[in-house]
This record gives C-alpha cells, structure tokens and sequence, in this order.
C-alpha cells in the first residue's frame, strides 16, 4: 500500500467520523432542547402546584372558620335547651298557679253560695 492509499484510508476514516461525530451533535442538541421542554413544563406544573397549594390552604382556613361555627352552634343549643328547660319549669308553675287560683276560685264561690260565714 502506498503513503497516498493510506493516506486516502485515514481521510476516509476521519470523513467518516466527523460524520458521525456531527450526528451527535445535532443527537446533543435535539436532547438539549427536549430537555430545556421538559425544564419549561416542570416550571409549569410546579406553578400549578403553587396554585393547588394556594387553594387548598384556603380551604383549610374556611374548613377551620366552618368547625368554629359549628363549636359555637353547639354551644349555642345548648344554651337554648337550658333557657328552654328554665322556660318550660316557669311555664309549669304558671299553669299550676293558674289551676291554683280556678281551683280557689270555684271553692270560694261554692263556699259564697252556701252561705258563706255562718255566724
């Protein structure tokens, strides 16, 4: 083999790898912008977790405000069954003083229309 066969066979080779070598090239840059995609939509979501969290804390406090009410709702009936429970033993003693006082009522005017005092 001659110096310019061999010559001609390196040539051959370094053309063949500088081929090769430029396919990885565009294979890298091809790779680096699907990776600067995924980087732009992992900015994405992580915004729209931002947001997720934003609301669901939100959430969270008007589910705290909520049980509040409901604890003071509670608090609240029970204090009206107890006002209930006073009213309802007033009323009772009202009626049984109502039915007292008819009760005397009629036994007076039983008594007036016998006579009342016989002296």
């Amino acid at each position: 083999m001659t110096e310019n066969e061999k010559l001609d066979l390196i040539l051959a080779k370094l053309e063949g790898m500088e081929a090769e070598t430029q396919d990885m090239k565009a294979e890298m840059q091809d790779m680096k912008a699907e990776m600067q995609d995924m980087k732009a939509e992992m900015q994405d979501m992580k915004a729209e977790m931002r947001d997720v969290k934003a609301e669901l804390q939100a959430v969270k406090e008007e589910l705290q405000l909520v049980k509040k009410k409901v604890e003071r709702l509670e608090i609240g009936q029970l204090e009206v069954k107890k006002e209930l429970y006073i009213f309802d033993r007033r009323l009772t003693d009202v009626y049984r003083l109502a039915l007292d006082a008819w009760g005397q009522g009629v036994e007076n005017r039983v008594w007036l229309e016998n006579g009342g005092l016989k002296v």
